[in-house]
């Protein structure tokens, strides 16, 4: 406190009308530019926001303020930090397991179990990329995940993470670099293709904060080895990156996107031109589903 009621912190209709102002766009052309990223908002919704006499809420709204940021080109988080956090949260879409088959649905149902696993039911997936690093023979070699969560509602104290191998074993994932958390525990179910493992946080994250975690992880040796980079999500998440890196003299003669819907069939590829021996995908609002990278030599 200052003593002094003149004196206040910005709140997020202070911060917009500034970014607004930096820009010099009218309100018509934010509309137009929301709409053409795949976040509709009105102007006249706009306008409230900018005068305050209402604020973001629920998810679609929280993804229009991630756009407005990239768009008023202000740093990531800038915007929606200020959106009062009881408004914020916004109701989450029940999570749907993109997978089809019966027998994958049911084992990781039973990895879940093993693992006494949280409910994830007020997990909001904001942000997660992939750096993946490719080996001199093609498959992956280690992957470095970081990501962005937040609780929506009660108190979370750990994260559990699935992952569907496309051939059995017995060998886990080796876990490596952990930041912001720590592994805590895992399991591989007996069939040998699903796997999870469960990370506690530093310490328990309550509704309206995030969460910023970062691991690695690379294969055993004998585990079996990808030509594919993928995330499957439950919800729509904010933003999904995959970065794909290749050794100069070991670049594929095939690569292409592809993805999945929650149903786990296949929606869409299309082919992916590398640069500098790097192939990447992005998205916002994707989900549920599956979004990856897939490659391929000549040779097999």
């Amino acid at each position: 406190m200052t003593g002094d009621d003149s004196v206040r912190r910005p709140d997020f209709a202070d911060a917009l009308r500034s970014a607004i102002a930096r820009r010099g766009v009218s309100l018509s052309q934010l509309h137009l530019r929301l709409r053409d990223s795949g976040n509709p908002v009105s102007i006249a919704m706009l306008s409230y926001w900018r005068s305050g006499e209402r604020h973001p809420e629920g998810a679609a709204s929280l993804s229009a303020v991630d756009a407005l940021e990239r768009l008023l080109e202000v740093p990531a988080g800038e915007l929606s930090r200020l959106v009062p956090r009881m408004v914020r949260m916004g109701a989450l879409p029940m999570p749907r397991m993109p997978f089809d088959d019966e027998r994958e649905r049911r084992e990781i149902g039973e990895t879940f179990a093993a693992l006494r696993a949280a409910q994830q039911n007020s997990l909001r997936d904001i942000s997660t990329h992939m750096d993946v690093v490719v080996g001199a023979d093609g498959t992956v070699e280690r992957t470095t995940y970081r990501c962005l969560v937040q609780v929506t509602s009660g108190t979370l104290s750990d994260l559990s993470l699935i992952d569907v191998d496309e051939e059995p074993t017995d060998a886990m994932l080796l876990i490596t670099d952990v930041i912001g958390a720590r592994l805590d525990r895992q399991y591989r179910h007996p069939d040998g293709r699903v796997s999870g493992i469960v990370f506690t946080f530093d310490r328990p994250v309550e509704a309206g904060e995030t969460v910023l975690f970062e691991f690695s992880e690379a294969p055993p040796p004998g585990y079996p080895r990808r030509r594919t980079a993928w995330h499957a999500t439950a919800r729509p998440a904010k933003e999904t990156m995959i970065f794909v890196r290749f050794p100069r003299d070991c670049e594929p003669d095939w690569c292409e996107e592809y993805t999945e819907s929650d149903g786990g069939a296949e929606v869409s590829s299309s082919p992916v031109r590398l640069i500098g021996g790097i192939a990447h995908t992005s998205r916002h609002g994707f989900g549920p589903g599956v979004l990856g990278l897939r490659w391929g030599y000549a040779e097999g």
